[in-house]
C-alpha cells in the first residue's frame, strides 16, 4: 500500500477536527487510528457536555487555549444548528464560598470581557442576586456566564467524522498503535494484531468492513499524535517528551433523582481552591438531556481507562507509579497539599454522602437521598514535568516526522475545532505538511479557516 501523507492517531473530538481540517484543505491520504471500535469512546464522550466560555482563563499565559474557546463557542453552536444536536443553554453560576474567593469574581469578569465576551454574557453578582437567580444557591458571590451550553460532545464528534470522511480522510477503528519506527523519511506505524485487520467503518450506514492484514507496518510521511490519555506514551514511543510522565485522575458523579432537579437550573461550579493541582471543586451540571449530575472528585487510578474499581491487577498501579521518568512523580507524592487533596479524593470515591456534603457547600438542601445512581465517570491524564508541577496548558512536542499534542484537558472539547485550525496553520507554515496538495474547498463550508485563525493570532486590543 501507498504511504498515507497524514496519520492522525486518536479518534476523540481532537483527532477528529484535525482529520476533517486536513481533508478540507488539502488532497492527500489522510489517516485516522482509532483503538477503540468507534470515535470518541473516551474523554469525548465521557466528559460533563459543557461548551465552557473563556471566563476563568488567563488572556495571557491560556492565550491560545482562551481564544479557540471563545472562537468555537459560535462554531459549535452553527453546527448543532446545521447537524440537527442538542443545544442546551443553561448558563453557568461560578460561585465563591470563600471570602478569599471573592476578589476572583471581579478577575474573571476581566478575563472574560478580554477574551472576547460580550459584556451582555457575562456579570458579576452580589449574594442576593444569586438567590433571585437560584432560590436555593447560598455564596458569598458569583460570577454568571449566560451563554455556557450543555451539548453531546459524543455525538458533535461522530457528525464531525461523517463531516471529515466525506472530505477524503480514513478513520480506521480497532487500530491500536503498538511501537513506531522512524524509515528514512517517513514512520512505520506498527499495530496491536488483530485477525482480519482494521475496520472501515461508514458512519452513515455503520457497515463494517475488515480491510488488511496486521503482518505490515502502516507507513505515513507525517504522523499527529491526539490520543488522549494515552498520548504522552505514544510521544514515548518516539522519543519525544521524555521528560515528562502523567498521573490519570478518574472524575466520578452522581445522578440526581429527577424529584430534585429543581435545586438548580443552571451549571454551579465553585472558585477552586487549588487550581495548580489536578482536582476539581465540585460541580452541579445540567447534561443535554436534562439529566443533573453532581461531582466530580479526582481519583487517582493506573490507567486512563480504569472506570471502574482501582486496578484490575496490583501491578498495574506499580507500573505507572515507576514509570520513567520516575523522579516527576516522586517530586509530585512529597507535596503535602497534594496528598492532603488525594486523600480526600478517595473518601469522596468511597461514600457518596462526602461527594454530597461538597456540593452542600453551595447547595445546602442537597441530600445523600437525592443521589440515585453512579454517573458517567471519565479519566484525565495529567502531565508531570521534571519538578514534580502538574502542566496546565497543553504541551505539543515536534518529533521525527511527526507532531505531539498531550495534556489536552478542559475545556479541550470545547476549543477543539478552532485550536485545530490554528495547528493546522501553524503546521503548514513550518513546512510539516508541503507533501500535501492545497484544495479549494467546496461551498458551502462548515466554518471559515482563515477567520479562525486570524482571531486567535490577533493581538490583545
Amino acid at each position: 500500500m501507498d504511504p498515507w501523507d497524514v496519520t492522525i492517531v486518536g479518534g476523540g473530538v481532537l483527532g477528529t477536527s484535525f482529520a476533517y481540517w486536513l481533508a478540507s484543505r488539502y488532497s492527500g491520504r489522510i489517516a485516522v487510528l482509532e483503538k477503540e471500535a468507534d470515535v470518541a469512546m473516551h474523554t469525548s464522550r465521557r466528559n460533563t457536555g459543557v461548551v465552557h466560555r473563556p471566563f476563568y482563563l488567563d488572556p495571557v499565559a491560556r492565550k491560545v487555549f482562551a481564544r479557540s474557546a471563545q472562537q468555537a463557542y459560535g462554531m459549535w453552536k452553527a453546527y448543532a444548528g446545521m447537524r440537527d444536536l442538542p443545544w442546551l443553554p443553561v448558563s453557568t453560576l461560578e460561585v465563591a464560598t470563600r471570602e478569599d474567593a471573592v476578589p476572583r469574581l471581579e478577575k474573571y469578569l476581566k478575563w472574560g470581557l478580554a477574551n472576547g465576551m460580550r459584556e451582555d454574557e457575562l456579570e458579576v453578582l452580589s449574594p442576593a442576586d444569586v438567590q433571585r437567580l437560584e432560590p436555593n444557591v447560598r455564596c458569598l458571590g458569583a460570577i454568571h456566564s449566560k451563554t455556557d451550553t450543555g451539548v453531546d460532545y459524543g455525538a458533535f464528534t461522530r457528525s464531525l467524522w461523517e463531516d471529515a470522511q466525506a472530505e477524503g480522510a480514513t478513520f480506521l477503528l480497532e487500530s491500536e498503535v503498538t511501537s513506531i519506527d522512524v524509515a528514512g523519511d517517513a514512520l512505520d506505524v506498527h499495530l496491536a494484531p488483530r485477525v482480519g485487520g482494521a475496520v472501515f467503518v461508514d458512519p452513515r450506514s455503520r457497515i463494517r468492513v475488515r480491510v488488511g492484514a496486521r503482518n505490515e507496518p502502516l507507513r505515513t510521511r507525517f504522523l499527529i499524535n491526539c490520543a488522549g490519555g494515552n498520548s504522552i506514551n505514544v510521544a514515548h514511543k518516539l522519543g519525544v517528551g521524555l521528560e515528562y510522565t502523567d498521573l490519570h485522575f478518574r472524575g466520578e458523579y452522581w445522578e440526581v433523582d429527577p424529584t430534585w432537579h429543581f435545586l438548580c437550573g443552571r451549571n454551579l461550579y465553585s472558585v477552586p481552591r487549588h487550581p495548580e493541582l489536578p482536582f476539581l471543586d465540585p460541580h452541579w451540571i445540567v447534561r443535554a438531556d436534562g439529566r443533573r449530575e453532581i461531582g466530580p472528585n479526582a481519583v487517582p487510578v493506573p490507567g486512563p481507562y480504569t472506570y471502574r474499581g482501582l486496578f484490575d491487577d496490583p501491578s498495574q498501579l506499580a507500573h505507572k507509579l515507576f514509570e520513567s521518568p520516575v523522579r516527576n512523580k516522586l517530586r509530585a507524592l512529597v507535596n503535602p497539599d497534594f496528598v492532603t487533596l488525594a486523600a480526600e479524593e478517595w473518601a469522596s470515591s468511597v461514600s457518596k454522602g462526602v461527594m454530597a456534603k461538597r456540593v452542600r457547600e453551595f447547595l445546602p438542601q442537597l441530600r445523600v437521598k437525592h443521589l440515585t445512581r453512579p454517573g458517567t465517570a471519565g479519566v484525565r491524564a495529567q502531565v508531570i514535568d521534571r519538578k514534580g508541577s502538574f502542566v496546565k496548558e497543553a504541551i505539543e512536542l515536534a518529533g521525527p516526522h511527526s507532531y505531539h499534542i498531550t495534556n489536552y484537558n478542559s475545556p479541550g472539547a470545547t476549543g477543539a475545532p478552532a485550536y485545530t485550525a490554528w495547528t493546522v496553520q501553524r503546521l503548514a507554515r513550518d513546512g510539516h505538511l508541503d507533501h500535501l496538495k492545497p484544495k479549494t474547498p467546496k461551498a458551502p463550508v462548515l466554518w471559515d479557516f482563515d477567520a479562525i485563525c486570524a482571531a486567535i493570532e490577533a493581538p490583545a486590543s
